[in-house]
C-alpha cells in the first residue's frame, strides 16, 4: 500500500489515525440504577460522533490485564456503585494507568462507588483513591432529593461541557448530597444546582446550591470529568441536553489523547463544541493574537483559513461538510469533528 507523506500524515485528525478507546464500565456491587444498556448505546452514539473506539463491560475483566488496561484512552465509571468491583490487583493496575496518563468519566453513582472513608455511612475507606480521584462521595441518609425533580442548574465559570447547555439549565434529576460525604478540595465546579427541598420536606443544610459537575486535572496528565446527573434511563435515551453535556466532557477528556503532534504551548489552545455544527470557539493564551490558523480536512487539504484574534476567536463553519478535521496554528493542533 502507498505510504502517505509524512506531512501529510501529521495533518490528519485523530480519526484517520489511532483512534481514542475508551470504556464504558458498568460493573455494581450496591445500587443497581438499570442504566447499562440505554449508557452504552449513547456512548455508541457518541463515539461515533467524535471518531472514537469505545467497549463495554460490565465483569470488570479489562483491569486484570495492564496491557488490555493500557490500550485505553479513557474509562468511563457509568452508573457503578459499592465497593467490590475490583479486586486488590485490578486497583492497582488502575491505579498505574491513572499515573501514566489515562483520564476518567464518572457518572451519577460512581460517586457512590468505593466512598471515601471520611464519608459517613456504611461501606467507606475501601480505597479512597478511587474517591479522591473522581472527587466526590455521596453522603448517605439521606443520599439525595426525593424522585427527580425539576431544579434549574447554573454555569460556573466556562467550560467545554457546558458550552452548549442553556444557563440556567431547568432539568429534571436525583440531586445528590455532599455535606457528610466527601468533597475533593481541588475540584473545579462547572455546574452547580439552586436550592433543593429534602426528602423530609423541608430545605436542609445539605440542600444549599451545590457541585453537580466537575473536573479535576492531575499532575501526571491525566483529567476527570465526574457529573452527578445521569440517574434515570430515560435521561440516557432522550434528554439531548445531558447527552450534549456528556459528549462534550468526553471530548474534553480525550483532547490530550488524541495522538495529534502537540508542539510546546498546546495545552494552551481548547476547541469547543466538538462535535461542532456551525459554529467554533477557540480559546487561546493571549500571546496568541495574530496568529494565523488553518483548518485541515481528512485528506489533508487546507479549507479554511483564519487569525487568531485575542484570547477568544470564533468560526463560522458553515461551508463545511461533515466530517473530521484538524484545527492547526503554528503553536499547536487539534482534532475536530462537524456534524450536520
Amino acid at each position: 500500500m502507498k505510504q502517505l507523506p509524512s506531512t501529510l500524515l501529521l495533518a490528519l485528525p485523530f480519526a484517520l489515525q489511532a483512534q481514542p478507546h475508551v470504556l464504558h464500565f458498568t460493573r455494581t456491587s450496591g445500587f443497581d440504577h438499570g442504566t447499562r444498556a440505554v449508557s452504552f448505546a449513547l456512548f455508541q452514539g457518541i463515539a461515533q460522533d467524535l471518531g472514537v473506539l469505545v467497549d463495554d463491560d460490565a465483569s470488570g475483566a479489562p483491569f486484570s490485564d495492564p496491557q488490555l488496561l493500557g490500550t485505553y484512552d479513557a474509562i468511563v465509571f457509568a452508573n457503578t456503585s459499592g465497593d467490590a468491583i475490583l479486586d486488590a490487583q485490578q486497583r492497582a493496575h488502575f491505579e498505574a494507568w491513572v499515573a501514566d496518563g489515562g483520564h476518567v468519566l464518572g457518572i451519577h453513582a460512581a460517586s457512590d462507588t468505593y466512598r471515601h472513608s471520611t464519608a459517613n455511612g456504611s461501606n467507606t475507606g475501601t480505597w479512597d483513591f478511587y474517591a479522591e480521584l473522581i472527587g466526590g462521595s455521596v453522603q448517605q441518609n439521606p443520599n439525595h432529593v426525593s424522585g427527580t425533580p425539576l431544579y434549574a442548574i447554573q454555569h460556573i465559570g466556562a467550560h467545554a461541557s457546558t458550552a452548549d447547555l442553556p444557563d440556567p439549565w431547568a432539568k429534571n434529576d436525583e440531586y445528590y448530597y455532599w455535606e457528610d460525604g466527601y468533597y475533593g478540595p481541588d475540584n473545579v465546579e462547572v455546574l452547580r444546582v439552586e436550592e433543593t427541598i429534602g426528602p423530609n420536606g423541608l430545605v436542609n443544610s445539605y440542600d444549599a446550591p451545590r457541585p453537580m459537575s466537575w473536573y479535576r486535572l492531575l499532575p501526571g496528565g491525566s483529567r476527570v470529568f465526574y457529573t452527578a446527573l445521569g440517574h434515570a434511563a430515560d435521561g440516557y435515551t432522550s434528554d439531548t441536553l445531558f447527552r450534549t453535556h456528556i459528549s462534550d466532557a468526553l471530548a474534553w477528556l480525550l483532547e490530550g489523547s488524541t495522538g495529534m503532534e502537540r508542539t510546546s504551548g498546546a495545552a494552551g489552545l481548547t476547541v469547543f463544541p466538538n462535535p461542532a455544527v456551525d459554529e467554533l470557539t477557540l480559546v487561546t493564551d493571549a500571546s496568541w493574537t495574530g496568529t494565523p490558523l488553518r483548518v485541515w480536512d481528512a485528506t489533508g487539504r487546507p479549507v479554511m483559513e483564519a487569525m487568531i484574534t485575542g484570547e477568544r476567536t470564533d468560526l463560522h463553519l458553515g461551508s463545511l461538510s461533515s466530517g473530521a478535521y484538524v484545527v492547526r496554528t503554528m503553536h499547536a493542533s487539534m482534532p475536530l469533528r462537524i456534524i450536520r
